[in-house]
């Protein structure tokens, strides 16, 4: 399967992507009207958005999955040298078990990656196996709240590069 850096041209395609994703990831994890509210209108906006302003690596394979690895959002966690944060790794329900997401990590890795970061949603229990697969520790829970719903966030830690 391709795999390749995001284009301005991908936006539609990754905006498909995440709201198929997240349409079959989150029910039950996020109320219907959470994931409503990130409809297709929006995530076209954030893509376009995300790939024009650059600053992280995107990768998309096109029709299954993407990756976004950019800098560190978390000053706290920069300072203990987690430089980079995993911003977002989706895969369609028919892509995922065949090794994809294991190969859009290592793309939006890039040349040199380095210690790394990811929150996951608490009960997406497919996604924090993946990620201790692949070297992360779960490092904390943070409870949040996403409209009316309270969540928990894991943050995952790779103190060494992911092993992808």
């Amino acid at each position: 399967m391709e795999i390749r850096i995001a284009r301005p041209s991908d936006a539609p395609e990754l905006a498909d992507l995440h709201v198929t994703c997240w349409a079959e990831t989150y029910p039950g994890l996020l109320p219907a009207e959470e994931i409503a509210r990130f409809d297709r209108d929006f995530r076209l906006r954030q893509w376009r958005e995300q790939i024009a302003r650059g600053g992280s690596r995107i990768v998309i394979a096109p029709g299954a999955g993407f990756a976004q690895i950019g800098p560190q959002r978390e000053a706290a966690l920069a300072a203990r040298g987690y430089s980079d944060e995993l911003h977002a790794l989706y895969l369609t329900r028919a892509a995922q078990g065949r090794g994809l997401g294991r190969a859009l990590l290592a793309a939006a890795l890039g040349p040199a990656p380095g210690r790394l970061s990811a929150l996951v949603l608490g009960g997406n229990d497919r996604a924090c196996r993946f990620y201790e697969a692949t070297g992360a520790r779960l490092a904390e829970r943070r409870p949040e709240r996403i409209g009316t719903a309270e969540i928990t966030d894991l943050l995952f830690l790779w103190d060494a590069a992911p092993r992808p």
